[in-house]
């Protein structure tokens, strides 16, 4: 890490005031950074990740001085740490931003997992489970850990294909292949109490973003965004004709909340924003592209993709917010998931 006195981003840092031996106290300067966590899914299990930093756009290769034989999913940032979710050798791995690994792998009660939330008490992991044929997977279900140790302490039956997971106002909201899977988090029996599903959306939910207005959205593979009230679970709108990725399903939220950033592939690759009140479309980025990662940065607002080779040499680009392209480096193979985190120090 290039940084010391790491603070984190959570935590709200006060103006430091160091007395000097003469004269007014001087104020320290507090300084932020913010990182882009690119996770290299590999081939034949030799995953890799790599911070981008969005301060001066450099990327440093293998942060973690840490690998693990498997092919990498996705990194998540639960509290202070960041967790990361493997297949093959399914588990569970937890770093400290500076990359350490803290405790061992966490493998047991864990199949096929996809992405990880977290309580102030409990992490939930959505895992696809058992395939039951045909590249289907009938019998999902969320491994519930102890947000202290990891330990494991239940698991959630959800459906089939469980994918994207969000903890969010005493509730836990999972895609599925039948809609979304609503838990109380209220107690720690994490009751099923409904699954929000529209007529109007085909295909499998994929994963969730949080709006200006405290509701939360929800993609659609082959298409499509769902948006509905986490209170009372009412379904506000539905947006059929919204392109969204058939396979990945990767939506994001701009830094204001007021519009969802989305992408296809096909016919061609296109990144569209769509305004979260009038469900108008707009257009930022069309290219001769193959993105299997995708995201929009909390911080800058900037959008970041992946575009990966059929050998699986992955490209890294990064646009502004109005889809005109900064720069671009290469990363690991078959780069597939994007997440970020902030800290300050001195």
């Amino acid at each position: 890490m290039r940084t010391t006195n790491i603070l984190t981003a959570a935590i709200a840092v006060a103006p430091f005031l160091l007395a000097g031996c003469l004269g007014d106290p001087v104020e320290q300067e507090v300084k932020s950074e913010y990182v882009a966590v690119i996770v290299n899914n590999g081939d034949d299990k030799n995953g890799s990740v790599d911070y981008y930093y969005e301060n001066d756009g450099s990327v440093v290769k293998n942060p973690f001085g840490y690998s693990y034989n498997a092919t990498y999913r996705s990194i998540q940032m639960v509290g202070d740490r960041l967790c990361l979710v493997t297949n093959d050798n399914d588990a569970i791995l937890t770093f400290d931003i500076m990359g350490r690994v803290l405790g061992t792998p966490k493998t047991g009660d864990i199949k096929t997992p996809r992405f990880a939330t977290a309580t102030q008490s409990y992490v939930f992991v959505s895992n696809w489970g058992e395939e039951t044929g045909n590249g289907d997977y009938q019998s999902s279900f969320i491994t519930v850990l102890d947000k202290y140790d990891y330990s494991f302490y239940k698991k959630l039956s959800c459906g089939s294909q469980a994918e994207g997971i969000i903890a969010y106002k005493d509730r836990l909201f999972v895609a599925t292949g039948e809609g979304v899977e609503v838990f109380s988090t209220l107690t720690t029996d994490f009751v099923r109490e409904a699954t929000i599903s529209a007529s109007a959306l085909t295909g499998h939910a994929k994963h969730f973003v949080v709006d200006s207005l405290d509701n939360i959205w929800v993609s659609y593979a082959n298409g499509g965004l769902l948006c509905f009230d986490p209170t009372s679970r009412a379904i506000i709108r539905t947006l059929p004709d919204v392109p969204v990725d058939a396979e990945t399903g990767f939506i994001a939220i701009t830094k204001d909340g007021k519009k969802i950033i989305s992408y296809t592939n096909t016919p061609a690759a296109t990144v569209v924003a769509t305004d979260i009140l009038t469900g108008e479309q707009t257009e930022l980025i069309e290219g001769d592209y193959n993105i299997t990662a995708f995201g929009v940065s909390p911080f800058t607002n900037d959008i970041l993709i992946a575009d990966t080779a059929p050998g699986g040499e992955s490209t890294f680009m990064v646009f502004d917010e109005t889809g005109h392209k900064k720069g671009q480096t290469s990363t690991g193979p078959y780069t597939g998931y994007i997440s970020f985190f902030g800290y300050f120090y001195y």
